[in-house]
């Protein structure tokens, strides 16, 4: 019998429901995990299900806003799902768009930017379209080329960050070397006020203002 435990374990790899996912990246979570369903998938979860429940991976995460945004620019779900059997095949890889590559998207169909060239994914054939550069919402961290860590606003919340090798994977502020949950952070200052719940972790007052509106906007 599945337990617990179980979830435990794959927290400790940075695992998230997809309920998690949907916060996380502004969706539905019954889309999300249809994501993971039909043949082929849009997502592939390589994580053991547990309760029923299926976990997806950092790199499924970073996947799945990918496929987020370009569902949402009017590419079809077939034909996103041919693009991605395609594009795990060619690369062996089963999250193809968690990598640092350049993708691109003119609405119907999806396309990787290298150098000059331009390249349907699904066709694999050279062109010249006019295409809208990308524009997912957050930026993503690459080390070698692998997704690191993701930053969900930047611009404005800017320690926020989604990390598998921090907190298990759960959002937290990073500043300097102290890395605090958000969700702590935010329950901290909701009881005992900024100023003392900057000083009881060793944070700046700024740093836990930015974990109370991530925490806010995830909620809404």
């Amino acid at each position: 019998m599945q337990t617990p435990q179980q979830w435990v374990e794959l927290g400790r790899r940075g695992a998230f429901t997809t309920t998690q996912v949907a916060a996380l990246i502004g969706a539905e979570p019954s889309k999300v995990a249809s994501w993971l369903s039909g043949s082929p998938p849009l997502i592939e979860s390589d994580l053991p299900t547990v309760a029923g429940r299926i976990a997806l991976s950092f790199d499924g995460l970073v996947e799945a806003r990918a496929v987020s945004y370009l569902l949402a620019e009017g590419v079809t779900r077939r034909r996103l799902a041919k693009a991605m059997k395609a594009m795990r095949q060619r690369w062996a890889d089963p999250h193809p768009l968690a990598r640092e590559r350049q993708l691109t998207t003119d609405g119907s169909a999806v396309f990787e930017l290298q150098g000059e060239k331009i390249i349907d994914l699904l066709t694999d054939a050279y062109l010249h379209p006019e295409v809208l550069r990308p524009a997912l919402a957050g930026r993503v961290v690459f080390k070698s080329g692998r997704a690191a860590w993701l930053e969900p606003y930047p611009a404005d919340l800017p320690l926020v960050r989604i990390d598998p090798a921090r907190a298990f994977g759960r959002p937290v502020v990073v500043e300097q070397e102290t890395a605090v949950p958000t969700e702590v952070l935010a329950a901290s200052a909701q009881v005992d006020g900024l100023a003392e719940a900057a000083d009881w972790f060793n944070v700046s007052k700024g740093a836990v203002t930015q974990a109370v509106e991530f925490e806010h906007r995830i909620a809404a």
